[in-house]
């Protein structure tokens, strides 16, 4: 990616802009009656709450492995297979919260849908589209900072999420 598309990228970013995907579902099985994901993916600009509940699960990736799948170009990298294997199931869990983008949970149908109708590099792709609708630059600084001056280790972190969701789930159980 160039310099100038950089630039437009986090000034798109910056201005509220939504990045549309083309996206190809062609196994249209898991999807539920009536729904129509369309032919692209829209990642809007991230909420404050989406950012509080990915950033948990984007510490949880080695600082190096996330290098090499938030990427500034377009080269295919030759180590995907590995992170995909070692992150899989974190990364559709970013990818979901990013593209949902709301305050309520994901719709479990759309997990499958993306799954089924998903490559690897696919997922590595959305990924980058979701960083970069945080704003890249300032969230790896933000990333270092908490991991170098945070009073939480990575595992507190995850644990205060599930704590939190586990609440949740015990509130909304009482109503």
């Amino acid at each position: 990616m160039g310099v100038r598309q950089i630039i437009k990228v986090e000034s798109d970013t910056i201005v509220g802009k939504s990045v549309s995907i083309p996206f190809e579902f062609n196994n249209r099985k898991s999807l539920p009656k009536g729904k129509d994901p369309g032919n692209s993916i829209v990642i809007r600009p991230l909420t404050v709450r989406t950012w509080f509940t990915i950033r948990p699960l984007l510490i949880q990736i080695d600082k190096e492995d996330f290098a090499k799948l938030v990427s500034k170009d377009d080269e295919v990298n030759s180590d995907l297979p590995g992170l995909m294997d070692k992150y899989a199931e974190l990364l559709l869990d970013i990818v979901c919260l990013g593209i949902h983008n709301k305050p309520s949970e994901p719709p479990v149908w759309f997990r499958e849908v993306l799954m089924d109708n998903s490559t690897w590099e696919d997922i590595r792709i959305l990924v980058n589209a979701i960083i970069y609708r945080i704003g890249f630059f300032p969230f790896c600084n933000s990333i270092t900072t908490l991991q170098s001056v945070s009073p939480w280790t990575e595992t507190e972190m995850i644990a205060a999420r599930r704590n939190l969701t586990s609440w949740q789930d015990t509130a909304k159980g009482d109503t």
